[in-house]
């Protein structure tokens, strides 16, 4: 199972311009994502599989996400595929719904956990964003393009994190009507940035965030 830890406490406080403490996404998402490898493992459990399908989601897209080839890489049964999963489809929505667990639930509540007032937390996010594996973000839009139910998912993510945002943003004073607005902006420049960033660039500059702040988050 992939591991899920985070370096914050309900204690820590940062102030809105100092360096921001990595919640690592990237650790989901980057190097410490679960192998590839064979596991050699008899039966495994269904967090395994929905790890393993998001490293292989990552590394290889959605037309990799099949039982066959998906069980003998991981030295096991179709039975250990099939315990979990009615077919290979519930298994790639299963996924999804993993990612979106990893990426925007515990993000979410790390976020609230490591920083106290609005903008601080506003900023702790796009630094944390700006880590994310663009791959597997490519991936996943390559999969809800071509499945409805996948791409119900990735709509449920988009609402989701664009509210939070907004529901930050109205904590700057910021009225509803003006924070969803901006919070719309605010999202689109994050994931247009990860999507069409230049290689070898791994988190959004402190540049970059305090434009955004400066634009978008000041009265």
């Amino acid at each position: 199972m992939l591991a899920v830890s985070y370096d914050a406490s309900a204690s820590h406080r940062i102030a809105p311009h100092a360096a921001a403490p990595s919640l690592a996404p990237g650790r989901f998402f980057g190097a410490a994502m679960p192998s590839t490898r064979s596991s050699g493992q008899n039966r495994l459990s269904r967090e395994t599989w929905l790890d393993f399908g998001l490293a292989v989601l990552r590394d290889d897209g959605p037309q990799a996400l099949k039982a066959d080839p998906l069980c003998k890489r991981m030295g096991v049964s179709r039975g250990s595929f099939y315990w979990h999963f009615d077919s290979a489809g519930s298994f790639a929505l299963a996924v999804l719904e993993r990612w979106e667990s990893i990426a925007t639930d515990q993000i979410i509540r790390a976020i609230e956990e490591a920083a106290v007032d609005a903008l601080a937390r506003l900023r702790l996010l796009l630094t944390n964003v700006g880590e994310l594996d663009i791959g597997l973000y490519q991936a996943i839009n390559t999969l809800g393009a071509q499945d409805p139910g996948a791409a119900q998912v990735l709509r449920r993510v988009h609402e989701r994190r664009v509210a939070f945002v907004a529901n930050l943003l109205e904590g700057l004073g910021f009225d509803a009507a003006e924070a969803a607005t901006r919070a719309q902006l605010v999202y689109a420049w994050a994931m247009g940035e990860l999507l069409t960033r230049e290689p070898g660039r791994k988190a959004f500059s402190a540049a970059q965030i305090d434009a955004v702040e400066r634009l978008l988050m000041r009265r």
